[in-house]
């Protein structure tokens, strides 16, 4: 045994002095008065006899020398050891959006946070508790927590998100736990039902009964004055006709209405239209009532670019690039020769041709044929290279994003080079899309400033790339990733990245989600990402040195997550299972608390007895 608080027992203290207490109190003789004459002699007519009187003293010492050990040791929380009662617990918890399905009074999270909650409740004291949330991503809540009061606070705080659920990394988490304790206990707490689990217990909480009803996979176009809305309506569980409606920016009375009849299990394309010469959204709404709310309705905005950017272009030569700046953008692009420059701002993009500014500009830039290194560029340059016959440049074969973007459309044949800019100490955060001999030819990437930058290693005009597709299709990626639309898609499912292109005049990015949370994205790099984890409508607001603009986003609910009856493939843990089990505890507090209310009532009523029966 142990003692959780042991200066509990000090109290212990009061022992002797009850006892002090009782040894030095004043004896008193009883004494007989005319006006309790008559009562004492009834007493003796009856000859009433109490055999109780002489012991009634010791008796209520007795019972308040045992209040005070049961106090102190309440106090002092003794700590009984139980061999080989307590285990180790790891709960897999599902915060997928179909968790979000009502089951009776109730969402599917909130039974499943019922079920751990209880399993902890009945756990033995000394048993420990890890907690793993999975939607599209993973989360340790809580590792081996042995405070069963902690462990359900925490479970209470864990919220559900709207999104998918992927189960790889927590499964990875819960054969790490099973390979260190073969006897742990795991439970994967969802509401679907798998083919296959090995070495855990699933706990099922879905109602695969419950009607739901989707909508999904929403566009629309404008047509000679009319918004045309198309979408896919679906039934799950049961036969339904269902109703949809379309509302157009924002008005909450409806366009236009239509009735789709679904046998279970069933889906089916639905259009609607409504007058419109412009829209900046649309609605559309299944009106009928089902047991998960979060996919019956779905937005699409219409992101009406609020970028703009003027282009400067510093160049002895720049009719060939005018020329091609004018066909690829709608941009205003100024043009002055290198002694007219500088250092003029304001500007979007920065071009120097055959020119190495003394000081970059806080902008996007491109390098062409600069022969001199230049601080903040993340590049130094060690010299021209001729070539005694032209060289063939060749195509990066990266498979990173940014690579597979830029190259886009970019076949990559037959560009050959006379001379070249042979570069050294280059950032990571380029991307190489050309080379010559391993040395880079074309690369894009950020620079030291957090800006945007562009390098050509030759002189376009004197390289037969500029003759060849290629080269416009390679031009028009390289504008867009200089120049791009802040937000690009206004329409995202629940649990994908919503990508931000944070351009150089761009000083902060505040999104605020479906529920009111305010999140800042990073802006100390050229893209910032945020995973949306919320059905509903984000806004994007963003502070620029020209102003603020604002642009509306929508999640919409996974496919994937409507259906209450889908089935997983398997969630199973490899190992042989074992059964041993650690050293409990057993806690006497209650025990200790309801024998102090014994005593402590049978000490009253000693104390009553004496008072008004012996005397």
């Amino acid at each position: 045994m142990s003692f959780l608080y042991p200066l509990g027992l000090i109290g212990l203290i009061g022992v002797p002095l009850l006892i002090l207490i009782y040894i030095l109190r004043s004896k008193y003789n009883e004494q007989t008065i005319p006006s309790t004459y008559l009562w004492t002699l009834s007493e003796k007519f009856f000859k009433r006899r109490n055999p109780l009187s002489g012991l009634t003293g010791i008796i209520s010492l007795i019972l308040q020398i045992l209040m005070v050990i049961f106090a102190s040791l309440a106090i002092a929380r003794p700590i009984f050891t139980v061999p080989e009662s307590a285990s180790e617990y790891c709960f897999v918890l599902d915060c997928s959006g179909s968790m979000n399905t009502v089951n009776g009074n109730k969402t599917c999270f909130e039974l499943a946070k019922n079920e751990i909650e209880d399993m902890i409740d009945d756990a033995r004291l000394g048993s420990s508790y890890t907690l793993i949330t999975v939607s599209s991503d993973t989360s340790v809540v809580y590792e081996r927590l042995t405070d069963k009061k902690l462990a359900v606070e925490l479970l209470r705080d864990t919220g559900c998100s709207d999104g998918t659920v992927e189960y790889s990394d927590a499964l990875e988490r819960a054969q790490q736990y099973f390979d260190e304790n073969t006897s742990s206990l795991i439970y994967l707490v969802t509401d679907r039902e798998y083919t296959d689990a090995e070495n855990l217990e699933i706990v099922n909480v879905s109602s695969q009964n419950a009607a739901n009803y989707a909508i999904s996979d929403a566009s629309g176009a404008l047509t000679d004055g009319t918004l045309y809305a198309n979408a896919t309506v679906s039934s799950y569980t049961s036969d339904a006709t269902l109703t949809v409606e379309l509302y157009i920016n924002g008005s909450d009375r409806a366009a236009d209405t239509a009735t789709v009849s679904l046998k279970a299990g069933e889906s089916a394309a639905v259009e609607l239209s409504g007058k419109a010469t412009a829209y900046s959204s649309f609605r559309m709404v299944i009106t009928n009532s089902d047991n998960l709310a979060t996919d019956n309705e779905i937005i699409c905005y219409n992101l009406t670019s609020e970028d703009s950017y003027s282009i400067l272009l510093v160049s002895e030569t720049p009719l060939f690039y005018r020329a091609l700046f004018d066909a690829l953008t709608d941009s205003v692009v100024d043009v002055i020769t290198p002694e007219e420059y500088m250092g003029q701002s304001g500007y979007g993009l920065y071009v120097f041709h055959s020119y190495t500014p003394d000081v970059l500009p806080d902008a996007a830039v491109w390098l062409i044929n600069s022969s001199e290194s230049v601080d903040d560029s993340g590049f130094g340059i060690r010299g021209i290279i001729g070539l005694d016959t032209p060289g063939q440049a060749v195509k990066s074969n990266s498979t990173s994003t940014r690579a597979r973007e830029l190259l886009s459309g970019v076949e990559g044949k037959d560009i050959f080079i006379s001379e070249y800019v042979k570069y050294s100490g280059m950032y990571t955060q380029f991307t190489t899309l050309f080379s010559y001999d391993s040395n880079p030819l074309i690369f894009a990437g950020v620079n030291a400033l957090g800006n945007r930058e562009v390098v050509f290693g030759f002189d376009i005009h004197k390289a037969h790339f500029a003759m060849l597709t290629d080269f416009v299709v390679l031009l028009s990626n390289l504008l867009e990733y200089s120049c791009p639309a802040v937000v690009e898609e206004a329409s995202y499912v629940c649990g994908e990245e919503m990508k931000v292109n944070i351009t150089a005049n761009i000083d902060s990015v505040k999104v605020i989600s479906p529920d009111g949370e305010e999140n800042y994205i990073d802006t100390s790099t050229d893209l910032g990402v945020m995973t949306l984890d919320k059905v509903g409508t984000y806004r994007v607001e963003v502070i620029a040195t020209d102003g603020e603009r604002t642009y509306d986003v929508y999640a919409s609910a996974p496919v994937s997550e409507s259906n209450p009856a889908s089935v997983g493939s398997g969630f199973s843990i490899s190992g042989t299972r074992s059964f041993d089990k650690t050293d409990g505890q057993y806690d006497p507090l209650v025990l200790l608390f309801v024998l102090l209310a014994i005593v402590f009532t049978a000490d009253w009523m000693v104390y009553c007895y004496e008072k008004y029966q012996l005397r």
